[in-house]
Parts: C-alpha cells; structure tokens; sequence
C-alpha cells in the first residue's frame, strides 16, 4: 500500500470504529437502556447448529484488501451480531422464536423475524452515514465532492425506507395488525444461514422511473428473505408489504410453488449477487467456495454494475457441478 492509501485506512477504520460506538441505544422505541450484542439469528441452536468448533465462515467486504469481498472464518459470538436491544428486550421481546418449536404460521413471529434483519440493516446504514460524516469533516477535500455526497444520499433514502417499515412492524406489534404477508417453505437441510432484505425494484426500473417523472420513487418494494436450518430441514422465510402486492406478488410466489431445484437456482443469484448477510458451515465453505473464492469477488463487482438485479442466471450452488458451472459463467461474463 502507498502511503495515502494507508493514511486513507487508519481515516477509514478510526470513522467506522467511532460510528460503530457511537450507536449503543436500545432501539426499542419505548426504552433508552444500553444496547448489547445480539444476533440477527439465534446463537445457539440456529448458529450452532452450522458451526465447527464454534466457528463459521461469512463474505466480507473489506476495502483494504484485494479483492475487496472475501471470506472470513468467525466465531459465532461475533458473527451475525451488532448492538441492537438491552438485555430485557433482547430476552422478553423475541422468546417466542427462540424455542425449538417455533409456529411459523404464526404471523407474530414471522414479524419478529423480520424486525431483527430489519434492525440490522437499519444499523449498518447508521454505521455508514455516522461514518461517512467523519469522512467528510476529516478530509472535506477528497470526501465533499458530488459523487461521495450522491453515495450519503442514496444511503439516507434507503434509511427512510427502513424506517417507514420500522413504524409499520412496531404498529402491528403493538396492535395486531397485519401489513405484511409471510409464507414459509421446508426443504432440504443447507449449512446456510441468510437474513436480508433486498430490493424488488431494479435500479433500472428507479432509474427510468427518475427520469419519466423526475423525482425518486416515494418507496420502493423490499423483500425479506430469511433461510435457516431448523432440526433435519431447512426453513425458507420470506415476506412483502400489503402495499406492493400487485407489483411483488407473482415474483414472490415463485419461491413457493417451483421446484426446490429451480429455487436452488434463486437462492444462488441472491446469494452471489443481491444479499451480503449470509453465513456459511465450515463444510460448505470448503465444498463451494474454496479454490474460488475469488470468483465470488469478480461476481460481487458484477452485480454493483448490472442494472438488472432480478436477472437470473443458470448456477445452482447446491449442485456437485457448480465450482466449474461459475467458472464458466465468470470467464463469459466478467472476462
């Protein structure tokens, strides 16, 4: 590294590391207390149950490295954590879903499934902007420009979506209704934990929609995907608002009523190029994405350049054959 681009790091870790502390709220919307460290998914019995010596293996984006998305080994006490609730909250709030038998035609449930993935990302925004603010101040020269500013923009519209859902999920909480629909789906049992939501829109679609009205979209449509062993199977989680039912529907049901070979394939295009919180075993790691990792960071660069995010390719990485099938895909579309 030059001596710039060290300087850069130490900027770059010292801004993070300041946002990261800086958020130690409860976010209940009732409670100012402490937060501590809690996990999107379950430690123990969720977590665990994928782990080797208590160890599991998540991408990482790191901007100090080459490639920048690479693969960690991690132990589950860090892995899937961040400062979310006080004890109390984190303990009394979601006892329902942290038991071995968990209802998930209970629609309390799959909402308090939702609200953790939701609070994660709401804090990985937090993170960012607080960062991106001291990036700003430390050294306005290189950071105060049109681009970087557009980038803090774009990160603060996807904060206010966030929030608009935040609200709607403490209003069914605390009044029992209903604004989101949930399915579920058992399949196979996969070392794979993943939590997120991701757009339905296409930044394509944004884009064409910004120019025919010349303003952004008031919101756009999330998806929020949850995938998690659950004793000998593999639950498949996934809700949408009311709101987007006509838009998301179709799309959405395709998840429920294909075969589990061709949802093999969707749950592979989210993985390499739409969703970023997930978590591997050990042996999975080793199986799919060992020798090639690399791999995995030319198709991360692909997707912050496809415009079409919902456009799917044939790699199922569930399969024996997929090292060689991404092999092939990478040489035909990256180079």
């Amino acid at each position: 590294m030059t001596k710039e681009e060290i300087e850069f790091a130490k900027l770059f870790t010292k801004c993070k590391s300041s946002g990261i502390s800086s958020i130690n709220t409860c976010y209940h919307p009732n409670c100012n207390e402490k937060s501590i460290n809690s996990h999107i998914l379950q430690k123990n019995g969720i977590l665990s149950s994928i782990a080797t010596d208590r160890h599991i293996w998540e991408p990482e984006i790191n901007q100090f490295k080459q490639p920048q998305f690479q693969f960690k080994r991690e132990g589950i006490n860090k892995v899937y954590s961040f400062n979310c609730f006080c004890n109390k909250h984190d303990t009394d709030l979601f006892q329902k879903i942290e038991t071995d038998n968990v209802d998930f035609e209970d629609y309390e449930s799959c909402l308090l499934f939702t609200l953790r993935t939701l609070y994660n990302e709401i804090w990985r925004k937090e993170v960012n902007l607080k960062m991106y603010d001291c990036l700003i101040k430390e050294n306005p020269e290189k950071f105060n420009n049109p681009f970087f500013l557009e980038h803090v923009r774009q990160e603060k519209l996807g904060l206010n979506d966030l929030n608009f859902m935040e609200t709607e999920i403490w209003n069914d909480l605390d009044n029992g209704t209903e604004s989101y629909v949930f399915e579920s789906r058992k399949i196979n049992k996969i070392e794979l934990c993943l939590s997120s939501f991701y757009n339905y829109d296409t930044t394509e679609e944004m884009h064409n929609y910004r120019i025919k009205y010349g303003k952004d979209m008031e919101r756009v449509s999330e998806i929020f995907i949850n995938i998690f062993p659950n004793k000998d199977e593999t639950i498949l989680l996934m809700g949408y608002n009311k709101k987007d039912e006509k838009k998301v529907k179709g799309y959405f049901y395709t998840f429920f009523k294909e075969s589990e070979k061709r949802l093999q394939r969707k749950l592979t295009n989210l993985m390499l190029f739409q969703c970023e919180t997930w978590v591997v075993s050990e042996k999975f790691y080793n199986d799919k994405i060992k020798g090639i990792s690399e791999l995995f960071a030319s198709g991360f660069s692909f997707s912050c350049n496809n415009p079409n995010e919902r456009q799917m390719f044939p790699l199922n990485i569930f399969q024996e054959s997929f090292k060689d099938d991404y092999k092939k895909w990478n040489k035909k579309n990256v180079g």
